[in-house]
């Protein structure tokens, strides 16, 4: 069975990874717009070799989920790709049950783990897909076309839309309903540790930023050059939606001085925006994946059909193998 992937971030990943672990013979193919992989683990590097995560900043889960969800969770922690969260947070709604863990080499390193242990049969960046046919012929923007036996969709339900892809009018509709917020990050950059602060990670009462992470002390690299990630609110994102990292910059940049008018002068300095950062209503139902063609078929899976957390994407990426498996045999 030769398998299309669309995307390259956690819930693409874990599908290959379990697929490959599951199906062992299956032909695994992975095709993503982006240059690299990480979707929305992606993260920032500095001048100095520092980096700050723009999407996923940490991962909360409990006791039972860890147990249900081991096979994902064991050798993440085994390897150190994932790690406690040991750092100083301010302002947090803390429960009992939770846990935290974050990814010491950047968030993106979940995604290369699951790929690196997927063994993919082929990988190809920038390759945005237009069009899909009943029959399983997929096009890209860029003119290459290929036929495969099952496809599957792991981008946000308003990227699905926009893509020349057979479905009905009830499940188009339904996916017209999901929406996500809209975020800008401000990254700074330092050349050495000078930020006095008595937290390494805050959540903010402010109508403008909602978190903020000395990232290097998040991962408790106290002694590497200070490296900082502000997050807005889903307010000021849908405000701003048009807006871009540009036009927003000055804003920012000046909100980030008002805040924290002692800090120094970074090195460097830039935005990004997240037009789909997080799931603010899924699909109905949240049932994990839904199927849009049935003659070839044709998956449409990810946060938008569960939620915006690393859980989220595991219980996505195991209903999507179980389909395929109902498929497969």
């Amino acid at each position: 069975m030769k398998v299309l992937l669309i995307g390259c971030g956690l819930t693409s990943t874990i599908t290959a990874y379990l697929l490959r672990t599951r199906i062992p013979n299956i032909h695994l193919t992975l095709w993503d717009k982006a240059r690299g992989p990480g979707g929305r683990t992606s993260v920032r590097r500095g001048p100095n070799g520092t980096f700050v995560d723009l999407g996923a900043q940490f991962i909360s889960t409990d006791a039972s989920t860890l147990s249900k969800y081991s096979a994902i969770y064991e050798p993440l922690i085994s390897t150190k790709t994932l790690a406690p969260m040991n750092c100083k947070i301010e302002g947090i709604s803390e429960s009992h049950h939770k846990q935290h863990f974050i990814a010491p080499s950047g968030a993106n390193s979940l995604v290369k783990y699951f790929l690196n242990n997927a063994s993919i049969d082929c990988i190809k960046f920038e390759r945005r897909v237009c069009a899909i046919t009943p029959t399983g012929k997929v096009t890209c923007i860029c003119g290459n076309e290929e036929l495969f036996d099952l496809i599957v969709i792991t981008a946000p339900a308003p990227q699905i839309l926009q893509m020349d892809c057979p479905m009905s009018q009830t499940i188009r509709y339904e996916l017209e309903k999901v929406t996500y917020s809209t975020r800008f990050t401000y990254n700074m950059f330092y050349e050495k540790p000078v930020l006095k602060t008595e937290w390494d990670v805050k959540f903010l009462d402010d109508e403008t930023f909602r978190y903020v992470s000395i990232e290097n002390r998040k991962r408790e690299q106290y002694n590497l050059p200070d490296c900082v990630v502000f997050h807005t609110t889903k307010e000021f994102g849908q405000k701003h939606i048009k807006g871009t990292t540009e036009s927003m910059f000055q804003m920012l940049n000046n909100k980030v001085n008002k805040l924290f008018p002692e800090w120094p002068l970074p090195t460097t300095c830039n935005v990004h925006k997240w037009l789909y950062s997080q799931v603010t209503t899924p699909y109905s139902n949240s049932p994990g994946c839904v199927l849009l063609n049935e003659s070839i078929p044709i998956l449409a899976g990810g946060d938008s059909f569960t939620q915006s957390t690393f859980n989220g994407c595991i219980e996505s990426a195991l209903q999507i193998c179980e389909t395929i498996e109902h498929y497969e045999s």
